[in-house]
């Protein structure tokens, strides 16, 4: 059950990368992939709890919600606490 959750992150974790190491993608671009990535991923990674039946689909659902919005609110915060350097 939790190789669906390990899975999910492993992917996640290689879709960041490779948004922050892409040299045609924006600052803001790279985060928004690395957000939008993240609710591809977990939804086949929660998913495996919502078959096991240790979750319901809407409680899945309401996780991934939630989890992607604090993911988005730390990237803002992160944009916003930066000093830009010239």
């Amino acid at each position: 059950m939790e190789q669906g959750i390990l899975i999910g992150l492993i992917g996640w974790a290689a879709t960041a990368i490779l948004a922050l190491g892409s040299r045609r993608l924006s600052a803001i671009e790279q985060r928004a992939m690395i957000t939008c990535s993240w609710v591809i991923w977990m939804i086949p990674g929660v998913g495996t709890f919502v078959r096991s039946g240790a979750l319901t689909i809407d409680a899945a659902a309401l996780y991934i919600g939630i989890s992607t919005a604090l993911l988005a609110g730390l990237l803002l915060i992160g944009i916003h606490g930066r000093k830009r350097v010239r």
